[in-house]
């Protein structure tokens, strides 16, 4: 577990989650193309809302309704790269 501030100074708890749930969170998006070969990615904020669910501890609609969307997304970013750091890493 780890402390971690927004730039907003809001605080929370980021945890390790398990390899199950991070594959969830990585298969939420769709990505498809349009009839000009542009990008579409669907459900972003399905996605930034399991990181944050199963990322941060007590993340409960009420934690989740506080935030902004900027701290929102800076938040799931930051859950994203407690999991990619792991917890024996000391850069972390």
């Amino acid at each position: 577990m780890k402390d971690v501030k927004l730039s907003s100074g809001k605080k929370a708890k980021v945890i390790a989650m398990s390899v199950d749930d991070i594959d969830y969170c990585n298969d939420i998006p769709v990505i498809t193309y349009d009839e000009n070969s542009n990008t579409v990615i669907r459900n972003l904020s399905k996605t930034r809302t399991a990181w944050l669910r199963k990322g941060v501890d007590k993340c409960d609609d009420k934690f989740i309704k506080s935030l902004t969307e900027a701290e929102k997304t800076e938040l799931s970013l930051k859950v994203q790269e407690y999991q990619e750091l792991g917890e024996g890493n000391p850069s972390h």
